[in-house]
């Protein structure tokens, strides 16, 4: 009886958090941009947001008249719901990055379902607007997480090519590793949350001089 109940509760809730982040469209994966527009690249930014670096990576964005994506952590944007609003005001994406951040592939399924709403019924409370995307923390995924982040009507979504500006190797390295892999369709990978992240901030004005030297602009992904 105990081990019946005990299933039932966990139906129940995945059930309750599935209703609570109930999709008011269906979505269709193929219309969601998932790299980069041809001749462009992408700059994307996890762990968010934060009252110390985000604003200050708006406010460098703006200079340059470019529109990027930022995937939020859901605990972060429920303690600074006033960033998120600053950065959809500012004209970027706002996306899923987990709840908490965990390595979704570890989780069992109540786990992995509230990691995965949590972030939409967030959001939504702040912005009236639910994400496209969930992008896995880690890199983490395999076929189930992908097949429960679709069931909670989102898209999955790999990390971009990693600039580990959370290594913090230095303005300069990070500058040039960015350069060194910048092409057209490439999605970049930065953090804005979690972390000291003022060598992202510091490096962000080179990065973007550098890649429209190469003749490339920029570009959003998870928008439809």
């Amino acid at each position: 009886m105990g081990t019946l109940l005990c299933t039932l509760k966990n139906i129940m809730i995945i059930f309750t958090l599935y209703i609570l982040s109930w999709p008011t469209f269906s979505l269709n994966e193929q219309n969601i941009r998932k790299v980069a527009e041809k001749g462009t690249v992408a700059l994307t930014f996890d762990d968010g947001p934060t009252v110390e670096y985000t604003p200050k990576i708006l406010a460098i964005l703006k200079k340059y008249h470019i529109k990027a994506t930022f995937f939020m952590v859901g605990m972060n944007a429920k303690a600074h719901p006033e960033v998120v609003r600053m950065v959809l005001d500012e004209g970027h994406a706002i996306n899923s990055h987990s709840m908490t951040h965990p390595m979704l592939t570890k989780l069992n399924d109540i786990q992995l379902a509230r990691e995965i709403a949590g972030p939409q019924i967030v959001i939504n409370k702040i912005i009236n607007k639910k994400p496209l995307c969930l992008r896995y923390p880690y890199g983490a995924s395999n076929a189930h997480v992908r097949s429960m982040i679709r069931q909670y009507n989102l898209v999955p979504i790999p990390m971009g090519w990693n600039s580990f500006d959370y290594n913090r190797p230095g303005v300069n390295k990070i500058v040039a590793w960015v350069l060194k892999n910048a092409h057209s369709g490439q999605v970049f990978l930065f953090h804005d949350g979690f972390a000291k992240r003022e060598q992202t901030v510091a490096a962000l004005p080179a990065i973007i001089e550098g890649i429209q030297k190469k003749g490339l602009g920029f570009s959003q992904i998870c928008v439809d």
